[in-house]
């Protein structure tokens, strides 16, 4: 098949294509035996002095046919492009459509069809197509879909079950302009209305299932660090089978947002970096998490041991490159608590309790030396009734 400069094959395996042989032999056994001797006797005269051409009719599957066909229209070249929406920040953003072709499936189907019962395998077809205009931006329409009530979270019991809040969202139809020549896009700012009562505020998280704490020396700059970044992930609230990202929900670290310099690791040195001592937060926050039995997605060790942790409990972080993440595998939504206050870092996770909760904590073991690195192994312990039950292998990390 060909369109324009581009060609596109249909293999026959694809399409299942085969010959209908067992209904040619019956016909051509049934030839001379049709008890009728007049008409056998002529069949006789026919094959003594001729032939008798039986043609084998050709089967393929339709539903295969079909598809290819459709994935050929998506492939297709010059296509007609409808309107297109999407929201960016605080902003609704319309692409308007463009001119184009639509494929002809049904008239590519029926020569696709008559080449396979003429048995023209090898003949190129030309993909025949539709002129299509793009359909005018449906602004009413586009509302329905954006549109939002707020809604307030609550949750119901036996069993608890959340149901989360929802801002809502809105924008002024009538006064949007759709006529500015030549316009291909239009941006229209959205109204956001927060509901009264989110997740975080209800009383759902009744138990502590975890804590945390390190110790920290009170450096002005690494300690407005340390606050900062645990400002933005106090009061988090991660619903069952969400994930948890620091770099994410800290957000880029910068001058503007008033991070100091403060000692940090660079290629296993000690220099002043912007952001310097967040790493600590992540760190205690790592260990909390690991305690309250929820599963960790990635985490990081940093190149040299910090002050705060022995080897094996650090986690690292540096914006676009090392994150820690984390995943709600519980049943019910979990909220993070941090605080940096009087030479401590703590974290704290509340929730519901399960039936069988375990005391949980990293240990760390010192395996020796592997070269010029310091060798970590920690382990995940569980306890109940401070007696030892089980232990898991966490991770193996080096340090210079």
């Amino acid at each position: 098949m060909k369109y324009k400069e581009n060609s596109y094959e249909i293999n026959l395996q694809e399409l299942e294509v085969n010959f209908d042989v067992k209904t040619a032999i019956d016909e051509a056994y049934a030839i001379g035996r049709t008890q009728n001797i007049v008409r056998d006797l002529w069949d006789y005269i026919q094959i003594v002095n001729n032939t008798i051409n039986i043609n084998s009719e050709v089967k393929y599957n339709d539903k295969a046919l079909d598809y290819l066909i459709e994935m050929l229209a998506q492939q297709l070249p010059d296509k007609v492009q409808e309107y297109s929406y999407h929201i960016e920040g605080n902003q609704l953003i319309i692409n308007r459509g463009k001119s184009g072709v639509e494929l002809n499936c049904d008239e590519l189907k029926n020569r696709i069809v008559a080449n396979l019962k003429d048995r023209k395998f090898t003949e190129e077809i030309e993909v025949p197509t539709i002129e299509k205009l793009p359909k005018e931006i449906d602004l009413q329409a586009i509302h329905e879909k954006v549109y939002k009530e707020p809604q307030d979270a609550y949750y119901t019991e036996n069993p608890v079950t959340i149901h989360e809040q929802v801002i809502g969202v809105d924008f002024d139809v009538q006064n949007v302009e759709l006529d500015i020549p030549n316009s291909e896009q239009y941006i229209i700012d959205l109204k956001f209305t927060n509901p009264n009562v989110f997740v975080k505020d209800l009383n759902i998280f009744p138990d502590r299932l975890s804590t945390f704490s390190t110790n920290y020396v009170n450096n002005t700059n690494r300690t407005t660090n340390l606050i900062l970044a645990s400002q933005k992930i106090n009061e988090t609230v991660v619903m069952p089978g969400e994930k948890f990202s620091f770099n994410e929900v800290v957000g880029e670290r910068t001058i503007d947002k008033g991070y100091k310099n403060a000692a940090i690791f660079v290629n296993g040195q000690v220099e002043d970096g912007l952001a310097g001592g967040i790493c600590q937060v992540s760190s205690t926050l790592y260990d909390a998490v690991v305690g309250a039995n929820l599963e960790v997605v990635q985490r990081y060790n940093h190149s040299k041991l910090t002050s705060y942790l022995s080897g094996g409990k650090d986690a690292t972080v540096v914006w676009g490159r090392y994150d820690f993440q984390f995943k709600n595998n519980r049943e019910y939504p979990i909220k993070i608590a941090m605080s940096v206050h009087n030479g401590i870092v703590t974290a704290d996770i509340y929730g519901i309790k399960s039936n069988e909760e375990y005391e949980i904590s990293i240990e760390s073991q010192y395996m020796g030396m592997k070269g010029k690195y310091e060798v970590y192994h920690a382990y995940k312990v569980y306890c109940q009734n401070g007696v030892e039950v089980k232990r898991e292998f966490i991770s193996r990390d080096l340090y210079q």
